[in-house]
């Protein structure tokens, strides 16, 4: 995809499972990847290397996105390094497979935290710096059936907080499509790293992370740029 050359793509949580995936093909397609990590500084330190072999200007930065003061920090040095970000995409979000009764409260914020807070906290990092340079693309992450009020006993937290990204999805980009820039989410359905497993699935398998970023690839495409404040399931035809 030509149009990602030498485009930064800051993408949070991508030392490992999608964010990973994600940033070693966009970083073949000739992005520049400013990647994130919090804990996994080992796999991070791994996927630089391969990184820098497509793109030697990619970097790894370390922050918990929790924090605020922290997080503001990573994203000026990623403007200070760069000078602009061209993409983000909101990929980090803790999650809990739990009954709802069990479910105690610090492990409720921390969903709702990792999920929610920080694409709000994200995205209005770099929103004001995408306006000033005349547009940009953010992609945010919710799940499947979450833009349906949907009970889900095990996992209630994380559908609250994947409700609200596709909300906050949908008003980022009604404020700012006047100035270029799209934002859209995808929701992705059973993935092959997930931890829940479905009773039965009509496309016959999960979803592998290849299946993703072509959604991806698709959103970052300039063709597609009348898509704004959508929500792509990539669920092959499962509901929760």
């Amino acid at each position: 995809m030509d149009s990602l050359r030498d485009q930064v793509v800051v993408i949070t949580g991508c030392a490992k499972g999608l964010g990973r995936a994600t940033a070693l093909a966009l970083a073949e397609e000739g992005a520049v990847i400013a990647g994130h990590f919090h804990t996994s500084r080992k796999e991070a330190a791994e996927l630089l290397i391969r990184l820098r072999e497509r793109n030697p200007r990619s970097s790894m930065r370390q922050a918990d996105l929790r924090d605020e003061s922290a997080t503001r920090h990573l994203f000026e040095e990623i403007f200070k390094e760069y000078g602009r970000v061209d993409v983000l995409i909101n990929n980090v979000g803790n999650f809990i497979y739990t009954p709802f009764p069990q479910t105690e409260l610090r492990q409720f914020a921390d969903v709702i935290e990792t999920n929610l807070y920080t694409t709000f906290l994200c995205s209005n990092l770099v929103l004001e710096r995408m306006k000033a340079q005349g547009g940009g693309r953010i992609i945010n992450f919710g799940c499947a059936g979450a833009d349906r009020q949907i009970i889900r006993e095990k996992t209630t937290p994380y559908y609250i907080a994947k409700t609200g990204v596709i909300m906050l999805t949908k008003i980022t980009a009604r404020s700012y499509a006047e100035h270029g820039i799209r934002v859209n989410a995808i929701s992705p359905g059973v993935l092959e790293s997930s931890v829940a497993e479905p009773l039965s699935m009509p496309s016959g398998r999960r979803a592998d992370f290849n299946d993703i970023l072509n959604a991806i690839r698709f959103l970052l495409d300039p063709r597609s740029e009348y898509v704004n404040g959508a929500n792509i399931e990539v669920a092959g035809g499962w509901t929760p």
